[in-house]
């Protein structure tokens, strides 16, 4: 059964769910002024669980932790996740295409960035195929979410490799949270249509059952550049899907999940037809056609809490994935299993004494193409050994004591092993928390944290190819011409003797909060990270002359480009962040951050004897980024919010400026441009029991802005306006 044959069956299992609850009339205003005029949640008061795997006060947690609420994100006009994180700092968020996401921590951007783990309830995103997240396709509602939590520098003790310069944690409503008897419904400029069902109730004294379905369909790009008039009609179509239940008795809590989503993209592909392969019935040199790029993701986990009365827990995790992917980037499947059991001791002489064991077993598989098939596509990603089963194993333990009735030190490490390299992993941390006063803190600490290798680094090779008839011309010495075919290849091969990479980072922070009115977090950050990637290239590969050609041809010429991916480079990344949050009056709330980030790079070996821009491009990253947010409740019944952000343009060296001169490339081409966007959303509900409308704009006054250099080849993002209206039943 897929999952659109599911979807209907889901949701009326949900919507039958009873609900005892009747809104009351008479006090409709007094709760929704309540809701909408929530005061700002203190520090002490706030929760968090991703830094240490155990609920702390947010401002006893030696790291750099922020919280993206659900009403910060309700108030953001954010349509994904990716949008969302721009509210949290140190994050560098990028938007490539209307559906095509990087987010970076602390490092340069980049789409195959694997410093940054990604999770959902603790269940890890990251696609293992290339240690990237597909941002468009995480399975999970913005309306399910109860906050994120967003971790900056090493939390590998904790969660193992890619935990190396962040972590964000989707955190979702348990069911008894959920939305109730909700039905949504959006439209917009560029195609933009979404449609949305949940619903949530009590099915026993100790049990609750929630579940929605989604759909959404857009243009897969809101470039309006008239190139590319003749693919307006292209649409991208994704729906999701989610289920899950919560059984509660006295020191016991169990929930199950269940859900995935599924993603149609049109775009328009071709198909070269190479005559050297098929002389006698060439006719182009290429067929153009529009196909479809489908993938899916399904997911089912089981969580199992005891508490126990002296303090101490005990809690497992299963959570199986299976994921498909028939794009020719990541043409694989895989079927993952994550286990993960943990006990804490929580003794009042000794402190708290997490120690855990985790296991990942991940069943991949690529598609296999046969020779010729590889010249066909304009890019493909092979493997030699398509099949392949990725194991992981940790074990970990972190301690937490208190030294004075001020002083708090954490230590903790966590041994990995990894059946891909056939190696083991140590990721140690040591950690202190300063209590100056009742409302201040001073942290400081120091982790390790590595990345977990990928099959696409190791034993994949990208191929790129380009052919065209009659396209190299030779002058003969009787005034003839002689016309030869050219087909073009470029190779970017892994390599299984690739280092790992790690990194080790410094940090000291300090917290500030008044009542529930004021707080303020700040941090400094120094991070080395060694054997970091890069491609060298190889003796260019140049094939004999084919006879086989095309008509008026003499005959096929094949050049061959190959690289290899090695580890020379290694980048120190100092800077900071700076976080504030201020409640003037009951109904405005500000929020700003700022950040900063500077790298510098170096290099060894062959790669490096004859130029620098190996660590000048590695150099060439935005420096400052800066987020204000402000939500103002004008009336019980309509708020207004507006975000504004800002990355500033990159600051290249020079000689890489010259050098792309030299290739006949503008400054454009290389630098990160400016970013300045605006986004603003009004929202007006006359009463409870009334639909919500809400209006929203993305990207004014940044129309058409590109948020990549030239040499990534991105689209221009337009300004974007939708209308949401929304109705709770019950």
């Amino acid at each position: 059964m897929s999952i659109l044959s599911r979807a209907p069956f889901l949701y009326a299992l949900c919507i039958s769910l009873s609900s005892p609850v009747i809104a009351n009339t008479d006090n409709e205003f007094d709760d929704l002024d309540a809701l909408l005029n929530m005061p700002l949640e203190s520090l002490a008061d706030t929760k968090v669980v991703t830094a240490t795997k155990t609920s702390l006060s947010l401002s006893d947690v030696p790291a750099s932790v922020h919280v993206i609420t659900s009403k910060e994100i309700e108030r953001s006009s954010a349509r994904s996740i990716a949008d969302v994180l721009i509210l949290a700092p140190g994050l560098h968020v990028t938007k490539f295409s209307d559906y095509d996401w990087t987010v970076s921590a602390r490092s340069k951007n980049q789409g195959e960035n694997n410093t940054l783990l990604v999770m959902i309830d603790g269940r890890s995103a990251v696609n293992p195929m290339y240690s990237g997240v597909n941002w468009d396709t995480l399975p999970v509602s913005l309306d399910s979410i109860d906050r994120i939590e967003v971790v900056l520098g090493p939390v590998g003790t904790m969660w193992g490799g890619n935990a190396v310069n962040g972590v964000v944690n989707i955190i979702t409503k348990d069911a008894e949270s959920a939305p109730k008897a909700q039905l949504s419904a959006s439209t917009g400029n560029f195609d933009y249509k979404e449609f949305k069902a949940h619903h949530s109730g009590q099915i026993s004294e100790n049990t609750h059952l929630s579940g929605y379905i989604e759909s959404l369909q857009h243009s897969p790009f809101t470039d309006t550049d008239k190139h590319f008039e003749d693919l307006r009609h292209l649409k991208v179509l994704t729906e999701r899907f989610g289920m899950r239940a919560d059984y509660q008795n006295l020191q016991n809590t169990v929930s199950v999940q269940f859900g995935g989503i599924q993603s149609r993209e049109d775009y328009q592909w071709l198909t070269y037809t190479p005559a050297f392969l098929e002389p006698a019935t060439h006719k182009n040199d290429y067929d153009i056609f529009f196909t479809e790029m489908n993938s899916q993701e399904l997911f089912t986990g089981f969580q199992y809490l005891h508490e126990k009365l002296d303090g101490d827990q005990w809690e497992n995790q299963v959570w199986v994935t299976h994921s498909e992917s028939d794009s020719t980037n990541e043409p694989a499947s895989f079927t993952r299993i994550d286990l993960d059991t943990r006990y804490t001791f929580n003794t009042q002489d000794w402190g708290i004494l997490t120690v855990g064991a985790n296991a990942r077993i991940i069943d991949e598989e690529y598609a296999q193409f046969s020779e010729k098939e590889q010249y066909f596509s304009p890019y493909v990603r092979t493997i030699d050994d398509h099949k392949f089963l990725n194991q992981s194993y940790g074990l970990y333990a972190n301690w937490a004591v208190d030294v004075t009735d001020s002083t708090e030190i954490t230590l903790g490490n966590r041994i990995q092993y990894a059946n891909i390299t056939e190696e083991w992993y140590s990721q140690p941390q040591v950690r202190a928390l300063q209590k100056l006063t009742d409302n201040q803190r001073l942290w400081m600490g120091w982790g390790r944290a590595v990345i977990t290798p990928s099959r696409l680094e190791l034993d994949s090779t990208f191929q790129q190819n380009g052919y065209q008839s009659k396209y190299l011309s030779i002058k003969n010495p009787d005034n003839t011409t002689t016309y030869y075919d050219y087909f073009e290849i470029i190779k970017s091969h892994g390599n299984r003797n690739l280092k790992l990479e790690s990194i080790d980072t410094y940090e000291i922070g300090y917290r500030y909060w008044q009542d529930n009115q004021f707080q303020l977090s700040m941090s400094l950050f120094y991070s080395q990270h060694d054997n970091v990637r890069g491609y060298k290239a190889l003796n260019p590969i140049y094939h004999p002359i084919l006879p086989e050609a095309s008509e008026g041809s003499s005959g096929t010429i094949i050049n061959e480009y190959t690289s290899q991916l090695i580890d020379p480079l290694s980048q120190e990344t100092m800077g900071g962040e700076i976080s504030a949050q201020w409640k003037p009056i009951d109904v405005l709330q500000v929020n700003a951050n700022y950040s900063y980030k500077t790298i510098k790079g170096d290099c060894t070996g062959s790669i490096c004897g004859s130029s620098d821009l190996p660590v000048l491009e590695l150099e060439n990253t935005p420096s400052h980024y800066a987020t204000l947010h402000i939500m103002w409740d004008l009336h019980p019944s309509v708020w207004v919010s507006s975000v504004v952000n800002y990355v500033s343009a990159s600051e290249p060296d020079e000689a890489l400026i010259t050098e792309y001169k030299k290739r006949g490339y503008g400054d454009e081409h290389i630098i990160w441009p400016e970013i300045i966007t605006l986004d603003m959303s009004v929202n007006w509900q006359h009463k409870p029991t009334w639909p919500s409308i809400k209006l929203s704009a993305e990207n004014l006054g940044s129309d058409q802005l590109k948020e990549y250099p030239e040499q990534f080849g991105p689209f221009a993002n337009g300004t974007q306006y939708y209308a949401e209206l929304s109705w709770n039943f019950i």
